[in-house]
C-alpha cells in the first residue's frame, strides 16, 4: 500500500501533472493543508488525512479514467 505521500504525488502526477495549489482547489482544501498531508511522517506539521479524502482523491481518478474512456469512444 502506497504511503499517504506517495497516494498524492501519484494523483498529481496521473491528474496532468497538477501543482499543488490546483490540487487542493480540485480537492475543496485550502493549499495548507495539502501541503501538511504531503510531508513525511516525522515532521511536526505531518496529519493524515481523513478516510473521506482518501476516497475523494480516488473518485476523482476514476472519473478522469471514465472522461477519457468515453472519449476515445466519441
Amino acid at each position: 500500500m502506497a504511503t499517504q505521500q506517495e497516494f498524492l504525488r501519484e494523483a498529481m502526477l496521473n491528474l496532468g501533472g497538477l501543482t499543488r495549489k490546483d490540487f487542493a482547489a480540485r480537492l475543496g482544501c485550502a493549499q495548507r493543508t495539502l501541503d501538511k498531508w504531503l510531508l513525511p511522517p516525522t515532521s511536526n506539521d505531518f496529519r493524515n488525512m481523513d478516510e473521506t479524502v482518501w476516497v475523494l482523491v480516488r473518485e476523482i481518478l476514476a472519473h478522469e479514467q471514465l472522461k477519457t474512456k468515453v472519449a476515445k469512444l466519441s
